[in-house]
């Protein structure tokens, strides 16, 4: 390989790389869609999603997980890639909303800025990068409500 064709491949391999990773979150202009009015441990709002089981956000969510970089690390069929699967029981950082909301918004290293730590090991190829640069709240949440319908376990359900 030519060092002008080297040179032209880490190129085109950085390019594709930022393509995949948003940019960093704005500050979040008041409470998230979907908060309680209550906090929790980590300070952060509590969430319940609005869009749960509700089948226009569900297919909203297979829209924008196959369009916004998700199936590239998790899989077309959300069983992990070069990322954690989404579909097991394992959830590396909590199965809640508002611990599923703030990740897929902040990334993991905005999570692990509130307090976070993982509670959960899954192979992982780095961090996840922020996607509130890039979704709305509202479309965050059809991301998720989307995840939770492929999901076996339903959240903190008792797992035996």
């Amino acid at each position: 390989m030519s060092a002008v064709s080297s040179r032209a491949w880490v190129l085109g391999a950085f390019v594709a790389l930022a393509a995949c990773s948003p940019s960093a979150p704005p500050a979040p202009k008041g409470p998230p869609l979907g908060a309680t009015g209550a906090t929790n441990a980590h300070g952060l709002p509590e969430l319940r999603n609005p869009f749960a089981n509700d089948a226009n956000a569900i297919a909203a969510g297979a829209e924008l997980y196959a369009t916004h970089a998700c199936l590239t690390c998790h899989g077309r069929q959300l069983t992990g890639s070069m990322c954690p699967s989404l579909v097991n029981d394992v959830w590396v950082y909590g199965d809640d909303d508002t611990t599923l909301f703030n990740l897929v918004r902040d990334g993991s290293a905005g999570l692990r800025a509130h307090g976070y730590e993982r509670i959960g090991r899954e192979p992982q190829g780095g961090d996840m990068p922020p996607f509130g640069a890039t979704l709305d709240d509202k479309q965050l949440w059809q991301l998720i409500a989307f995840i939770r319908s492929r999901h076996a376990t339903p959240p903190n359900a008792t797992r035996d």
